[in-house]
């Protein structure tokens, strides 16, 4: 195609997900995880999904290191998951 021009993989900007380490893309055409800027991480949109309801904070101990070093107090709900910071 004239004038097109190819867009390398490489050339995708890449963020890597804090709870599970693998690199998803994000931007400029497909954001396939999301900034949680109270707590200044980026996830991927599968972690976020299957955690939905709530992280286990056995399955994730870095998250918990992560905010105490930060100063940041996670809510937790009844079964003691850490919930999702309100959007900023």
């Amino acid at each position: 195609m004239a004038g097109s021009k190819r867009v390398e993989t490489d050339d995708m900007p890449m963020r890597k997900c804090f709870l599970c380490g693998r690199q998803f893309q994000f931007g400029p055409n497909a954001y396939l995880g999301s900034a949680v800027k109270a707590w200044d991480i980026m996830v991927c949109n599968d972690c976020h999904a299957s955690q939905r309801g709530g992280i286990v904070p056995a399955i994730y101990p870095h998250l918990i290191e992560h905010l105490k070093a930060r100063g940041i107090k996670p809510e937790y709900d009844d079964h003691g998951w850490i919930r999702w910071p309100l959007s900023d």
